[in-house]
């Protein structure tokens, strides 16, 4: 019967393929740009001098 460490190692790599299986599943479907459905805003940082 194998070790511990191999069966967690067994365990924690079919986790880490069920994870990658689920998001290539869900992101599938998706279009490559991003759609925003809000208007972003624009900021400017004036430094002013102390002395």
């Amino acid at each position: 019967m194998p070790d511990t460490i191999t069966m967690i190692n067994l365990v924690w790599t079919a986790m880490i393929a069920v994870m990658m299986t689920a998001t290539f599943t869900l992101y599938q479907g998706k279009s490559e740009a991003p759609q925003f459905n809000y208007t972003q805003l624009t900021g400017q940082y004036n430094e002013q001098p102390y002395y």
